[in-house]
């Protein structure tokens, strides 16, 4: 099916809502990502949770304008988006590692941490597919920040990672969304629907980044 496509100035700009529900959803990443950062009460983990918004803002910024204006930016735009969504994941497992208390478990997580970074920005260059960035999402996330939160969570009942916990779950939704590529019309697709519900997940992780919502939440040396 031929990508819908408007004129803008001149410019022919393909999935015009595409581009417009990534680059809303850079907004809302920036916006979360600045207030984390400059947060006087921010921790360690609350400025990895701001570096993970702000990769996957310039993320969002590039796949948009990827989606919107291919013809002139090429595909390598895409890459560019994927490989910065990677490294927005690695962050965000740099922001739970401090919860692990135990050096030797740490320091195996922390390398394995490296090491999927690594095999992803290698995927996304061998394989060009956006398989690569699903895949990644899944294992960085539900395979090792929710289980570290699980674990934090279980020994302190504290907030911030039940919030984390919550916040990664509900990002299943826009993923299925987009598998299944369930769309309302060829301008309103499966991309632009799970764009709008990602940005009521990334508000739900936002608010579990945030050291204002710690209760007893112990962080150990990540060295």
């Amino acid at each position: 099916m031929q990508a819908p496509t408007i004129e803008l100035l001149s410019l022919q700009v393909t999935e015009p809502m595409t581009w417009i529900t990534n680059w809303i959803l850079a907004t809302s990443c920036f916006v979360f990502g600045h207030r984390l950062f400059h947060d006087e009460q921010a921790d360690v983990s609350q400025k990895f949770w701001a570096l993970f918004f702000l990769f996957l803002g310039f993320a969002s910024l590039m796949g948009g304008t990827a989606h919107g204006f291919i013809l002139y930016v090429g595909p390598k735009f895409h890459q560019g988006a994927w490989l910065l969504s990677g490294i927005a994941v690695f962050c965000a497992q740099l922001a739970i590692l401090p919860l692990i208390e135990k050096p030797k478990i740490r320091s195996a997580v922390r390398i394995f941490c490296y090491a999927q970074l690594m095999a992803m920005s290698a995927s996304v260059l061998i394989f060009q597919h956006f398989s690569t960035v699903l895949i990644d999402s899944i294992v960085g996330l539900i395979g090792v920040v929710v289980p570290v939160s699980m674990a934090h969570y279980s020994r302190y009942k504290d907030k911030r990672s039940a919030l984390v916990i919550i916040g990664v779950l509900t990002n299943l939704i826009p993923a299925a969304i987009h598998i299944l590529k369930i769309s309302i019309n060829e301008w309103f697709n499966f991309n632009d629907i799970s764009h709008v519900v990602m940005i009521g997940c990334f508000y739900v992780m936002y608010k579990a980044a945030n050291v204002r919502n710690a209760q007893e939440y112990t962080l150990v040396s990540a060295n």
